[in-house]
């Protein structure tokens, strides 16, 4: 009875270590898959859920416009100070690392990571884009024929997609300096735009549209959201949404790709709206923040699986001598 006694106590207290362990891990970092940043002003982002519910704000310490941002491998949250030239960067708990972890930047005003982790930086004060390493170190800058406020990665690595807020979309081609029109036509003034996972791209505009294209720049759909005009443009983690919302306002969609049907509806109660990102968003490149499979899961580490496995395995023990 003793060593029963014993042999239970310990399955006990390792399984409630091991309940502990994993709460602990689970529990390490605030931001949550789907959360949206709002980049609200004042160099301050405010994070709400995806129904709205305001949870924190992220402050650069730097006052003027932020702009778009994004996530690292890590998780780590990076904004475009735009009217401070620089890019302030924030841990996945929310705290600022680094106000100027990139500078010298006339201008910038989106921000996309490659796969290794190299960040690429849109300038909307110069024709050109800025490569910077994981650290925000200058790695190149590579001219090309107009301004390039917003930016995205494509998944060869190597080609950018670019425009400066005019009705046409560019892309160059990084490993051959190919720069080629990748659409124009009635657009209004295009801003925020992204990648599909079939080459395709979407894009907000001035007009009050996001439009759709497909990998050959032919357009596919319109979306009228209705906001007014629309600046921001985010791939929602689930794979079928994008975000967007209203320039310098407070009014934040999400958008079913397919359909057009409006998922998400609500305000920031804020009137200078100039960027969203979502943590886990979807990005071509193979940027952002891993989010163990795309579920938000967080992998227990080796120690508390083994430790989980030991309890278990003396709880059989105590199982197999009891009958």
């Amino acid at each position: 009875m003793f060593r029963r006694s014993i042999i239970k106590g310990l399955v006990a207290s390792l399984i409630g270590a091991t309940c502990i362990g994993m709460s602990t891990i689970a529990s390490a970092a605030p931001f949550a898959v789907g959360d949206v940043f709002a980049s609200t002003g004042n160099g301050q982002v405010n994070v709400y859920s995806q129904s709205g519910v305001f949870k924190q704000t992220l402050d650069t310490g730097l006052g003027g416009f932020t702009t778009g941002g994004t996530f690292d491998k890590n998780g780590n949250f990076y904004v475009t100070a735009f009217s401070a030239n620089v890019v302030s960067k924030f841990d996945n708990n929310g705290n600022l690392v680094d106000a100027t972890w990139a500078n010298g930047i006339s201008r910038v005003e989106s921000i996309v990571f490659d796969a290794a982790g190299n960040a690429y930086l849109g300038n909307a004060g110069s024709a050109q884009i800025q490569k910077v390493s994981s650290t925000g170190a200058p790695i190149t800058n590579i001219a090309v024929l107009q301004n390039t406020d917003w930016i995205d990665l494509a998944a060869d690595q190597t080609t950018l997609l670019y425009s400066n807020e005019g009705s046409t979309i560019r892309q160059i081609d990084t490993a051959t300096n190919v720069d080629t029109v990748f659409t124009s036509g009635a657009y209004g003034a295009l801003f925020a735009k992204r990648y599909l996972a079939d080459g395709g791209v979407l894009a907000a505009s001035g007009n009050g549209n996001v439009y759709r294209w497909d990998l050959n720049g032919v357009l596919q759909q319109t979306y009228a959201i209705g906001i007014g005009s629309v600046f921001a443009l985010n791939l929602d983690p689930n794979g079928t949404s994008f975000w967007t919302g209203t320039l310098g306002g407070s009014a934040v969609r999400k958008v079913n790709i397919a359909t057009g049907a409006i998922e998400e509806s609500w305000s920031t109660g804020l009137t200078d709206l100039y960027g969203l990102a979502v943590y886990g968003e979807i990005q071509a490149g193979g940027g952002g923040v891993d989010t163990g499979g795309g579920n938000g899961g967080t992998v227990p580490e080796p120690g508390t699986i083994g430790l989980l496995a030991f309890a278990l395995a003396a709880f059989g023990a105590v199982r197999r001598r009891k009958a």
